[in-house]
């Protein structure tokens, strides 16, 4: 998406049949969910307004269609032996119509990603501390489930690492001492300290510029989209490129 573009409901240019914007954003979120955590964000924002689209909701659906189109090559590729790592951000009151936050995060594994999401929260927030912990127990909840899933597989890597930017999210998470500014927060989202208590998950500090699940909150320029991008493992697959041509199946050489 555009950067510094806020997409909005405006009431005004509405597309007189939305069937085709809602076929168009129901492909993109297959896409978005399975194999393109690249334009997972974008799709979330897009899919906000099925039930009103506008002349410009529109315009940028076939936006990412070009996109698409552009970069059929790439996909998730998975390398190496790294163990399960996560990493989740949260933007500060992006959404325009309900000054709503977005929650992001993707877990990484043998260098590509095995779950990620880019969802908006459901209701405001009074504080960027606020905000990310409400994202970190959403990547808490996926991290204990992957947990689980690996140990059943036989895989046990102890806990889970963790990886966001924000200094008050970390205090709060280590700091159970209830404040004025913290006394407010829901008591659903204290698991997030009982977890870390356990030992189950791990969380760390990693600056903004370094951090992978910063596309899925917000809009970036091209140069830290094409980072983000080799950064969660979705590049092309050259293998596969090798092995059509190797083939000599022109269908095979296009995928």
């Amino acid at each position: 998406m555009a950067l510094g573009v806020k997409r909005t409901n405006t009431g005004a240019s509405l597309l007189p049949e939305g069937a085709q914007y809602a076929e168009l954003v129901g492909s993109f979120l297959h896409l978005s969910t399975t194999t393109r955590p690249d334009v997972a964000f974008a799709v979330g924002v897009l899919s906000r307004f099925i039930s009103c689209p506008e002349e410009d909701h529109m315009r940028a659906a076939k936006g990412i269609s070009r996109y698409l189109r552009g970069t059929t090559r790439l996909g998730v590729v998975y390398g190496g032996s790294e163990p399960l790592h996560g990493f989740v951000y949260a933007d500060w009151a992006g959404d325009i119509d309900g000054r709503r936050s977005t929650n992001g995060f993707v877990f990484t594994r043998n260098g590509g990603p095995i779950a990620w999401a880019s969802k908006r929260q459901s209701t405001a927030a009074t504080s960027t501390a606020n905000v990310e912990y409400v994202a970190a127990t959403m990547a808490t909840k996926e991290a204990l489930w992957l947990r689980k899933l690996l140990s059943a597989l036989g895989v046990d890597g102890g806990a889970v690492p963790m990886e966001e930017n924000n200094q008050s999210g970390l205090a709060l998470f280590n700091k159970p001492d209830a404040t004025g500014r913290t006394k407010h927060v829901d008591f659903a989202y204290h698991m997030v300290r009982d977890y870390q208590a356990r030992g189950d998950v791990a969380f760390y500090f990693l600056p903004r510029a370094e951090m992978p699940a910063d596309r899925l909150t917000n809009p970036l320029p091209p140069p830290a989209f094409t980072a983000f991008r080799a950064a969660v493992g979705v590049c092309e697959d050259l293998g596969a490129a090798a092995r059509g041509a190797v083939l000599g199946d022109p269908l095979l050489r296009e995928c």
